[in-house]
């Protein structure tokens, strides 16, 4: 008996007999016109192989010529800070009104007490090293900042005026007792110098003296030459000279004293240093996805092996690739450190569309089988082109969506993956299918897999064990059966809900932060450096600035007031740390101007005359001296103008992007709640970082909502069924809740490499759904039996991608770079919760809860019937009596899938009286299906036809 189907059929059970709504209409106009075209796409190059193999290589040959425009960043402030930040048009304003005279470069010593006299020695000769370094354009003394006539350097040596002969003949208590020294004083400067401000790990004797120091750091100062190009600032003298003073600094020692430098080019020469060490590992697991692809679509044998199809697969990749590379190098995208994990990113999500369309060759049915190559390849395509546009579609709507993004680093990694995915979705169609179809006359003329050349001849006979696909038995007879279950299906549901409430509770507690420290590999010296300086010279809080442009400062000089009291008083800032010039001028004025000449409010009556007694401070006054810096002039005769003036501070110490956060906004709206007439601002040099951590999470949400609404619009228009793009949708969320709360319980954070991996996992959750729920649109039958044959069918393709693209990232496992770290975090599961929902969940949900199939689901094969039964067919008017179920059924192992013309002659049965045995011999009749993507022809006196229970074997009449 029939089952009886989910929702109400016509006479053929092949979908609903009322007039069917709007949107089904659309649906049904829009999947026949897909398919229509991928239908002719598929004839058309199985027809012309060889000319498609030619037009698509010069396409790629003519989209790699962008890369004539290449070119990579590794510019921290051109990569990770938003663009039309605030912090950066400061940080301009700044160099232009406040212009840097030195940049410094620094060394730092370490040594289990660096107070000796052997360490000072080797201080020394380092020093006499780096003084000595020259390029052709410059040396030490012409390239370093002077303070009068001298050099400005600083160390522990200048305590000894830097001479060689002092220091040779120090012992170690002349050392001790010098160090020790109240009010010492530099010899060279005569400012007070502070020992304690150099030393690091310092230890006390039980007098409360410096006894031991573990690390002591060198300063020299360079002078800042630097020129305005390409919209950016360039020194090339001193990035020259820099290169010397790394060389020296890095030689190797044996004296045992350990040392690391800094210098202003550390963090451009170090940027991508991190990514470029692990490409090793990224190689590795680019061969372990070409074996896995070989071993997954062909079979082991001379014949059944797609050695060629799976090298054309990654061709396709590279291409992609590269194409992508010269394409968006043309539109001016840079390529950025996190670019280096594209290629494997792209290799897995090609694969997936590698295994769809062989998956869909193999899966036509026996009547499909009967027909000619080319109809053949034109169904195979027609099937598996609207799936893969369904995921390749929504992929590159969400990279779309993250290339709006404001972050520069993730804009330019969502193009290059968006134009990416698109070509390999093209080559897909075009450049593979054609090798598979070449490869596919090659397997029907028994030519051997490695060696096109030579043919096989009719006795060989393939293994046995090479005509089992266990992967495919694995899902049809054994997962699918079990997971389709009442009990299976309540245990799904218990899983999938438990896994969400834990990720629920991780998601609350998701933190966000980021810090470009993370990208330098941990054996960089700079990297190390500011480690090592972080822990020896831990600061007591960052420094901080408030700046003030050209207003009037005669009018607005209770604004300045105010600002240094709101600046005082903000609960951010240390106490005690505030100094302002015009507080330190007012109190000047008090001391010094009759009181005749000021105002009620203390200050001058005019302006005119508060300038020139602000010159008159600046230049004269010992404290109004240390405050040159901190006031710019446009002259210093009359009359004189302030064009920029600042105060400074000192943040307390803060423990987490939050607190940065608002410390930052805190300050910010103190100058907002004054009113200067014009520029005034606070800045720190960390401000570029916390402007990105502030955006971060709001870019993340952002693009996660736009990309699920668009991936939703792309998959509803591609499926053509609201029920079903609803399912996808859900199982995309859930992924994605998934993901973020497991990516807190392992440590991780938001920051620009898990936002860059959060848009990916849509596209790649919409894969893993995608492909189940379009396979179950295209079946007939009760939601049961579609459901199971759906993940029989299309569940080892979705499998096979997941895993393929989990291996590209497997030894990331073992790097020591934090990006290709995460990827390997963040993809683990992104992989794991995708294949969950795709694999586990969404069978279930469409078991109960699924749509009705695609009109053009009737023109298919019916969906095979779950009792064994062998239905007797007609044929030409005459009936094969010896298909009559009047007998056991037996099962018979898979035979080799075998084309029309290959001479195979398996061990034949006996049969009843009167029914002469098969004719192996005759022309190709009707194939009947022993193995997935087989068909042997039987022929008797007429042709049958044979319905079968199982897609992995046949059933044997016996008597």
């Amino acid at each position: 008996m029939a089952a009886k189907l989910d929702y109400p059929t016509d006479r053929q059970g092949q979908g609903k007999t009322g007039k069917p709504s709007c949107m089904k209409r659309c649906s049904n106009v829009f999947v026949s016109a897909l398919e229509g075209f991928f239908y002719r796409l598929g004839k058309l190059v199985s027809g012309h192989p060889w000319l498609t193999i030619l037009l698509t290589l010069l396409l790629g040959g003519s989209l790699s010529a962008g890369m004539v425009k290449f070119y990579q960043e590794s510019r921290s402030e051109k990569l990770w800070i938003p663009y039309g930040s605030k912090a950066v048009q400061h940080r301009d304003w700044i160099s232009e009104m406040f212009p840097a005279k030195f940049r410094f470069e620094f060394v730092l010593i370490e040594a289990d007490n660096v107070l000796q006299p052997s360490v000072l020695q080797a201080m020394l000769s380092l020093d006499s090293s780096i003084k000595n370094v020259s390029t052709d354009a410059t040396n030490w003394t012409s390239i370093c900042y002077k303070i009068g006539p001298s050099c400005w350097s600083s160390s522990l040596l200048e305590l000894w005026s830097f001479d060689e002969t002092t220091i040779n003949g120090l012992s170690q208590q002349d050392i001790l007792d010098k160090i020790n020294e109240n009010n010492l004083r530099s010899p060279l400067t005569f400012r007070l110098y502070d020992v304690e401000a150099v030393l690091g790990e310092i230890q006390r004797d039980s007098g409360g003296k410096i006894s031991v120091a573990k690390a002591t750091n060198m300063l020299y100062g360079v002078k800042d030459q630097s020129v305005e190009r390409q919209g950016e600032r360039v020194d090339d003298v001193r990035d020259e000279w820099e290169k010397g003073f790394l060389d020296v600094a890095q030689a190797e020692r044996s004296d045992g004293v350990t040392v690391t430098p800094y210098a202003t080019r550390s963090f451009r020469d170090e940027g991508g240093g991190a990514i470029q060490s692990d490409l090793t590992l990224l190689s590795a697991g680019y061969f372990l996805i070409i074996g896995y692809v070989a071993m997954v679509l062909g079979k082991f044998n001379c014949i059944e092996q797609k050695i060629y199809v799976s090298l054309m697969g990654v061709v396709c990749v590279g291409l992609s690739i590269i194409g992508s590379m010269g394409i968006c190098s043309a539109a001016g995208a840079a390529y950025g450190p996190v670019h280096s994990i594209l290629p494997f990113l792209i290799l897995g999500i090609g694969v997936d569309d590698m295994f769809v369309v062989v998956s869909a060759w193999n899966n036509l049915s026996p009547a499909d089988r009967k027909r000619d190559r080319r109809e053949q390849a034109a169904l195979a395509l027609k099937h598996a082109g609207v799936s893969i546009t369904v995921t390749s579609m929504t992929d590159v709507v969400a990279f779309g969506v993250g290339a709006t993004t404001i972050l520069p680093a993730l804009q330019s990694f969502c193009i290059y993956a968006a134009v990416s995915i698109f070509l390999v979705f093209l080559y897909s169609c075009t450049l593979f299918f054609a090798v598979l179809c070449l490869d596919v006359q090659r397997w029907e003329g028994r030519r051997n897999a490695c060696c096109c050349c030579y043919r096989h001849g009719p006795d060989y006979r393939p293994s046995e064990c090479s005509q089992k696909d266990r992967l495919q038995l694995f899902f049809q007879n054994i997962y699918a059966p079990s997971l389709l279950t009442i009990p299976g299906k309540v245990v799904t549901l218990f899983v999938v809900f438990t896994i969400l409430g834990v990720s629920i509770w991780g998601v609350v507690n998701l933190k966000q932060n980021f810090d470009a420290m993370w990208f330098l590999p941990p054996e960089s010296y700079l990297r190390q450096y500011v480690e090592k300086t972080e822990a020896y010279f831990p600061d007591d809080g960052f420094e901080m600035y408030m700046y003030v442009g050209d207003i009037d400062y005669y009018a607005e000089r209770s604004k300045l007031h105010t600002l240094y009291q709101r600046f005082e008083d903000d609960d951010f800032v240390t106490d005690g740390t505030v100094t302002s010039w015009f507080e330190d001028y007012k109190s000047w004025v008090s001391s010094t101007k009759n009181s005749t000449l000021l105002g009620t409010d203390g200050h001058a009556m005019d302006s005119d005359t508060l300038h020139q007694w602000i010159v008159q401070f600046l230049t004269t006054d010992a404290t109004g001296m240390s405050h040159t810096g901190d006031v710019q002039l446009n002259s210093t005769s009359s009359p004189a103008t302030i064009t920029a003036s600042r105060m400074r501070g000192t943040y307390k110490t803060l423990s987490n992007s939050a607190e940065e956060i608002q410390a930052m906004d805190s300050l910010i709206a103190v100058v907002d709640s004054i009113g200067f007439s014009s520029e005034a601002f606070p800045y720190a040099r960390q401000f570029t970082n916390w402007e990105t951590n502030k955006v971060i999470k709001m870019e993340l949400f952002r693009n996660l909502g736009i990309a699920m609404a668009a991936v939703f619009v792309i998959t509803l228009l591609l499926l053509a069924d609201i029920i079903g793009s609803v399912w996808v949708l859900l199982c995309v969320v859930l992924t994605l809740v998934d993901v973020g709360g497991m990516m807190h319980h392992w440590g991780l954070t938001i920051d620009t490499v898990t936002t860059n991996i959060m848009i990916l996992a849509i596209g790649l959750a919409v894969d893993y759904a995608a492909h189940i729920c379009h396979t179950f649109l295209t079946i007939t039958g009760t939601r049961q039996d579609r459901a199971h044959i759906a993940l029989g069918n299309m569940g080892p393709a979705v499998f096979n991608g997941g895993f393929s693209t989990f291996l590209a990232f497997v030894l990331l496992a073992t790097s020591n770079s934090y990006v290709f770290i995460t990827f390997f975090k963040v993809f683990f599961l992104v992989v794991l919760f995708g294949c969950l929902h795709g694999l586990v969940f969404l069978p279930v949900v469409l078991s109960w809860l699924g749509p009705a199939p695609y009109a053009t689901a009737a023109e298919r094969t019916a969906a095979p019937p779950h009792n064994g039964d062998i239905e007797k067919v007609a044929s030409d008017g005459v009936t094969n009596s010896g298909l009559e179920m009047n007998g056991d059924i037996e099962t018979v192992t898979p035979e080799f899938i075998t084309p029309a013309n290959f001479e195979h002659k398996p061990p034949q049965p006996q049969y009843p009286p009167g029914i002469p045995p098969p004719d192996y011999d005759a022309p190709p009749g009707s194939p009947i299906r022993t193995a997935l993507g087989s068909g042997n022809s039987v022929y008797g006196h007429g042709e049958a036809a044979i319905k079968w229970g199982s897609r992995n074997s046949i059933t044997l009449v016996s008597n």
